[in-house]
């Protein structure tokens, strides 16, 4: 063969793969062009699916907020012995209602009425108003009454010449009491703010209704939605533009999801602006797509993502690792590696941020493990850690050093007078009751208190003392705080102690 001939084959040849590689590429694109249209339809419809989701379960929590705080005083003997002739007292309305209600919850409405919805009283933003001005606010919520009234007479049965209420079923790991299934809520348009209505008929913790009680009072009491809860919620939800607007003035662009019966054009809806999280995915991630599959083709595609896949499983690894090996399996809490870091790092300041050091004891928690088994003994444990990482919150840090016994760090930015009524608050915490199938475990606690610098500035000196303290809370009666300057006798302790 010629040489011409060769060089024509070559030509060809390199023509061929040319051509084979730009097929390929053209290939390539085309699929991941292809794949990212999908891929951003389908994130705009799961991330709209997902916004509507969020903000009915967070409009849901809202309704369930105001239905337990109302239930504090639909719920309570001292409420249904109030009423028992129908009438309240000028010392009740204001302290259970204006003073604390009112004050504490921001209720616009608080109304006690009969079935017939005849209002006895009627309290509008934290005053008590004319009963003609209640029937009229009552008249927007007739059928929650009349729901009301039903569930309530659905779950009355005879008892004893009287009436008790069916309860509802406990959850063994609910922290709170269930309450009766007998109120009706919604949400509503009331003087012109969309509003959370709640009615329940008022009955005594007991469940159990006399003879010549049957027939109920309820109370409904209203929550508008304010300015800074909607913006609460746009920061919970990661949204924007959330508001209320009847769904014929929605506009263009936005989605919404109905707060009540939408039968009706007028009705009212939440709107918000959508994320659109496909539009994202389309900007940032087609340069590079299409930079990608002209260069490096399907080869070094495979290489990437699986280079891609092992190196995120190996960080994901390394991280869990790394949390593990400084946190308690238990709780959550920082084990003793992890609060000897905190530790250490706060003592080498120690001079410019003052800090405080609390141990802490359960009490009586070995008779909860005796009694009830160790599975009881750590759902105490989880319990409480929860309990003692919210009330500290940002004020320090919570560690759980084994068994029983806690250590918290509180920053410089708490006062000793602050440090002594969190300390104390600590215990009310560990005091109240664990549910455990069915059970209440009751535990107590001791709490011992150092200050740094003025107790050490050492952690083989600061440790102790606070260890001290503990005892002495402990051997003084438990449940109660001591300080390192409560000891009789502050002896310096050796250097050579062990480390917390």
């Amino acid at each position: 063969m010629s040489a011409g001939a060769k060089t024509q084959n070559s030509s060809r040849a390199v023509l061929g793969i040319h051509a084979a590689c730009t097929l390929v590429a053209l290939l390539i694109v085309a699929s991941l062009a292809f794949v990212l249209n999908r891929s951003v339809t389908e994130a705009d419809r799961i991330g709209l699916t997902a916004e509507r989701k969020l903000v009915e379960s967070e409009m849901q929590h809202q309704v369930d907020a105001v239905v337990q705080y109302q239930a504090e005083l639909s719920y309570w003997d001292k409420s249904f012995a109030e009423l028992a002739d129908r009438t309240f007292t000028d010392a009740f309305v204001k302290q259970e209602l204006t003073d604390w209600l009112w004050r504490d919850f921001g209720f616009s409405w608080m109304i006690f009425a009969d079935a017939a919805d005849r209002t006895l009283l009627a309290v509008h933003n934290g005053r008590k108003v004319d009963t003609e001005m209640g029937e009229r606010t009552l008249k927007q919520v007739e059928d929650l009454i009349e729901k009301a009234n039903g569930l309530y007479d659905a779950a009355l049965v005879a008892k004893g010449g009287g009436w008790t209420l069916l309860s509802a079923e406990k959850d063994p790991d609910a922290l709170l009491a269930p309450l009766p299934n007998i109120h009706a809520a919604d949400l509503r348009m009331i003087d012109g703010r969309v509003s959370i209505v709640v009615v329940q008929a008022v009955v005594p913790k007991t469940m159990d209704i006399p003879a010549g009680r049957r027939k109920p009072v309820f109370m409904i009491t209203i929550k508008p939605f304010s300015d800074r809860m909607m913006r609460d919620m746009e920061d919970r939800l990661a949204i924007s533009n959330l508001g209320f607007a009847p769904l014929r003035q929605v506009a263009k662009g936005s989605i919404q999801v109905a707060v009540s019966d939408c039968s009706q054009p007028a009705c009212v809806v939440a709107a918000w602006t959508p994320r659109a999280p496909g539009s994202f995915v389309r900007s940032e991630t087609l340069p590079s797509v299409i930079v990608i599959a002209m260069l490096a083709a399907l080869i070094m595609a495979f290489i990437a993502t699986r280079f891609g896949a092992v190196f995120s499983a190996l960080q994901n690894s390394e991280a869990e690792n790394r949390h593990l090996a400084k946190h308690d399996r238990l709780t959550g809490l920082l084990n003793r590696s992890g609060f000897d870091e905190v530790l250490h790092a706060s003592l080498a300041k120690v001079k410019e941020r003052p800090f405080s050091l609390l141990c802490l004891d359960l009490d009586t928690f070995k008779v909860v493990n005796d009694t009830y088994g160790h599975p009881a003994g750590d759902a105490v444990l989880k319990t409480l850690a929860v309990r003692f990482a919210d009330r500290v919150a940002d004020q320090g840090v919570v560690a759980r050093l084994g068994g029983d016994e806690f250590i918290i760090l509180v920053n410089h930015t708490v006062s000793r007078a602050d440090v002594m009524t969190l300390a104390n608050a600590l215990i009310v915490d560990a005091q109240a009751p664990v549910p455990f199938e069915g059970q209440l475990l009751r535990v107590g606690s001791s709490v011992g208190v150092a200050f740094a610098p003025q107790h050490g500035t050492i952690a083989r000196e600061i440790v102790p003392l606070a260890d001290r303290a503990l005892y002495q809370a402990k051997n003084r009666g438990r449940n109660r705080v001591q300080t390192v300057d409560d000891l009789v006798v502050v002896d310096r302790l050796p250097r050579t102690g062990q480390a917390a």
